[in-house]
């Protein structure tokens, strides 16, 4: 015979031959050591349970037992349990988790059907967040501000995600968040190389302007949406370059035509995408080609360089004869131009020497023929 103290907050596992044969509560106990080998166990109370292979083999063979003693957490094998003691999240139990807890704990269980709730609450992601080691079976998604996400659920769309934190059991479902960003973009092609209209190789840098309208058509309607847009917005281009000739297109450089412009919105609309504006930012010519047009160039302004001097020129002709007109038929106002000559020529001497006082300056210096 020996005695077993079990003190209190305690509970004592008694094994015979390494097998479970009895649980005893606070008190002293005395067994008879006669036909087998015994081993005691002690657990507290306060010990967060039983779990695992010794939890099932207890449950299944010494149900009476288990229910007088203990709590008991048998999960299913698409269940997962939040746990509660004293009113605090302690453990984020697995699926098909069987746990013991004494009966002396003040328990609460929340179960998960994960099949279909999926989704945590905030207060079951505020616990998550605590845990040094992230559970790999919980997947995190965060949208940042200004995009939108949207939620598949084994390949079927499900419900559209603002911007946030958000949790999803990922165990049982497969679970895709799809993130799509609502604001003002830019798109660029650059260095396009194009056929104009009269065989000439040109190479142009295109940018457009949207935003995403229709997020879930956005990621839904086409496998990739951004190559999309890209080989649409190359085959306006080319469409619009191949329509004019190089003076034509180096004319309206910077615009598309607006027929082209609205057959590439209507495509785009169809995948979600908000036209903005698009634009030839630059045209780059050949070097021989380049080389070729600035001889042009340079041509076209010296004969304009030449028209304005020749239109000048005439125009200071036509201003001499109406002035010689006037002197002719008025002898004062040709007496004041040959003052002004007289004026002129004193400007330019050094030393002027008068003969004949100031009739003779006045009358003989000067006189116009």
């Amino acid at each position: 015979m020996f005695k077993v103290r079990v003190k209190e907050n305690q509970k004592a596992l008694i094994y015979k031959d390494e097998k479970f044969v009895n649980l005893l509560d606070t008190g002293v106990h005395k067994l008879f050591n006669l036909f087998g080998k015994y081993r005691v166990e002690m657990l507290d109370t306060k010990f967060n349970g039983i779990e695992d292979e010794k939890a099932k083999i207890l449950y299944k063979n010494f149900t009476d037992i288990v229910n007088n003693n203990f709590q008991v957490i048998d999960l299913k094998e698409y269940e997962r349990a939040f746990i509660k003691i004293d009113g605090k999240f302690t453990e984020f139990l697995p699926l098909g988790t069987t746990k013991l807890y004494f009966k002396e704990l003040n328990l609460e269980v929340e179960k998960v059907d994960i099949r279909n709730n999926y989704e945590l609450t905030k207060e079951q992601m505020e616990y998550i967040d605590t845990l040094s080691v992230k559970p790999v079976s919980v997947k995190k998604i965060s949208i940042a501000q200004g995009e939108e996400a949207y939620l598949f659920k084994d390949e079927q769309y499900i419900k559209t995600l603002n911007s946030g934190v958000y949790y999803y059991f990922s165990e049982l479902n497969k679970i895709t968040v799809v993130p799509v960003d609502k604001r003002l973009k830019e798109f660029a092609i650059n260095q396009q190389e194009l056929l104009t209209k009269d065989k000439v190789t040109v190479r142009v840098n295109v940018v457009l302007h949207y935003k995403i309208a229709d997020g879930l058509k956005f990621v839904t309607e086409v496998d990739d949406a951004n190559e999309y847009i890209y080989k649409q917005l190359q085959f306006a281009v080319r469409e619009h370059i191949s329509s004019f000739d190089i003076d034509e297109v180096l004319q309206n450089q910077h615009t598309i035509s607006s027929e082209i412009v609205a057959k590439l919105k209507e495509i785009l609309e169809g995948i979600g995408v908000e036209f903005n504006s698009v634009h030839i930012k630059d045209i780059i010519l050949p070097g021989d080609m380049r080389e070729i047009f600035n001889q042009v160039i340079e041509a076209q302004k010296r004969a304009e360089a030449n028209n304005i001097k020749r239109r000048e020129e005439t125009a200071a002709t036509r201003s001499l004869l109406n002035t010689a007109k006037l002197m002719k038929d008025n002898p004062t106002l040709a007496r004041l131009k040959e003052l002004e000559a007289l004026e002129k020529i004193t400007q330019t001497v050094g030393t002027l020497n008068v003969y004949g006082g100031l009739d003779s300056v006045m009358g003989d210096l000067v006189k116009l023929k």
